[in-house]
């Protein structure tokens, strides 16, 4: 097994960083010596010098991987597998989204389900340039945590599976004033004996006004609709870590995600958020239970995700879970709003389905009625990325870094500031040279 690793800040040769790679072999004894090296070069040139050699590549750069992607998908073996991670959230999230299209090929939309639909560019990213030389990918494990998205993805190559690609793409249509949100399939097959035939989408999947609250709509994508785990691979995994969580001295982190990720529902992208939908409506909230419950009642299935603690996936269709709001609202008031209000809209509408809210045996995941713990607290107060270099700190980062650390800072930056003055001053008080 052939793997290579590439970890770096930028694209330019930094020596240093090589020579630190080789004390760090070294440190870690005569087996490491024996089968890992480290190479002063350009990380994409060596990639493309050596097609179909390695069985792992892992990128693991600081920012975006997009300059990385076209030479590493090149260079994995058939059935290989490339692990990737970006850190460029703020620009996958909607943040900058011209920005996230020139990288990416794709335009995000600021949503709650922002954070998955970062990690659907980077798939359909990583998918269009595999698809420039006959291959295509199958993702494993796509996680979302902590500032970053990581994506785990099989390589292979072939012609003919590689016409599929548009079956597994859509565009993203987001109603401005509600939380519906709709995809549009790139491709479609019709198939007649035994040939297949590939042809455009149907289109459009939405009116041009949202049919819930009147609103206009924002596009976004292309992404990756197909699913974007391997739910047998994520059990398989989960059980190995639990048979050796000795081993693990993070297991209680690894553990909760692979629970949480092993329950999503795979085949239905992206998802919503119960507190959003309330907040449209501007009611009080039912528990996660007797949402999930009354969906269950409906016919239709419903899951947390990995992402998102209040976020919900459901294939339910935005009609079905409206209807269940209104049912809701129904029994729980909610003063008069404006008229022209999203919620108003809404709710001026009489529910078509009459929602039951009893306790479904299935509103509990399995984890959750074990009571597995699936979302962990951060380490410490203040957690997270910090302000980069050269930044100057003012009392607006206190959220960030603490009151403490700001406080100190700004007392250090008064000192500096004193004595610059002081310096001034003497030099201004000095008697001219003649």
């Amino acid at each position: 097994m052939v793997p290579i690793h590439i970890h770096t800040n930028t694209v330019c040769l930094l020596a240093g960083a090589v020579e630190a790679c080789q004390r760090n072999i070294k440190f870690n004894g005569s087996v490491a010596c024996s089968k890992v090296e480290s190479h002063l070069a350009d990380a994409r040139v060596y990639m493309l010098t050596n097609p179909k050699e390695f069985d792992v590549v892992d990128l693991d750069p600081y920012g975006s991987p997009s300059v990385f992607l076209d030479s590493a998908v090149q260079s994995v073996v058939d059935g290989g597998m490339l692990m990737c991670t970006a850190t460029d959230m703020a620009v996958l999230c909607g943040g900058n989204g011209e920005v996230c299209y020139s990288k990416y090929g794709s335009y995000p939309l600021r949503g709650k389900y922002c954070h998955e639909m970062a990690l659907r560019i980077l798939l359909a990213c990583i998918e269009s340039h595999a698809n420039r030389y006959k291959r295509y990918i199958v993702p494993v494990l796509s996680v979302q945590m902590d500032f970053y998205v990581r994506v785990f993805v099989r390589i292979y190559t072939s012609a003919s599976a590689m016409k599929n690609t548009p079956l597994k793409l859509s565009y993203v249509y987001q109603c401005t004033g509600c939380d519906a949100f709709h995809l549009q399939p790139i491709g479609r097959t019709v198939s007649k004996n035994t040939s297949v035939r590939y042809l455009p989408g149907f289109a459009p999947v939405v009116p041009q006004e949202c049919s819930h609250c009147q609103k206009k709509f924002n596009m976004g994508g292309p992404i990756w609709s197909a699913p974007i785990h391997d739910q047998e691979w994520v059990t398989n995994i989960l059980s190995d870590v639990k048979s050796m969580k000795d081993r693990y001295p993070a297991y209680d982190r690894i553990s909760a995600v692979l629970t949480t990720i092993s329950e999503e529902l795979p085949d239905v992208p992206l998802f919503l958020s119960l507190h959003n939908l309330c907040a449209t409506l501007k009611c009080t909230s039912p528990s996660a239970v007797i949402f999930r419950s009354a969906v269950i009642n409906a016919g239709y299935r419903i899951s947390g995700t990995h992402v998102n603690p209040l976020g919900l996936k459901s294939d339910a269709p935005m009609e079905v879970i409206w209807d269940i709001m209104r049912c809701w609202v129904k029994n729980h008031p909610v003063k008069a709003q404006p008229a022209d209000q999203p919620g108003s809209v809404i709710l001026a509408k009489e529910p078509v389905l009459q929602a039951n809210f009893a306790r479904a045996v299935a509103s509990l995941s399995k984890a959750q009625a074990k009571k597995v713990a699936r979302f962990l607290p951060n380490p410490e107060r203040h957690w997270g990325p910090k302000l980069r270099a050269g930044r100057q700190i003012t009392s607006k980062h206190i959220s960030l870094l603490g009151e403490e650390k700001v406080n100190g800072c700004l007392s250090h930056q008064d000192s500096e500031l004193d004595a610059k003055r002081q310096k001034i001053e003497k030099l201004e008080d000095a008697p001219a040279e003649s």
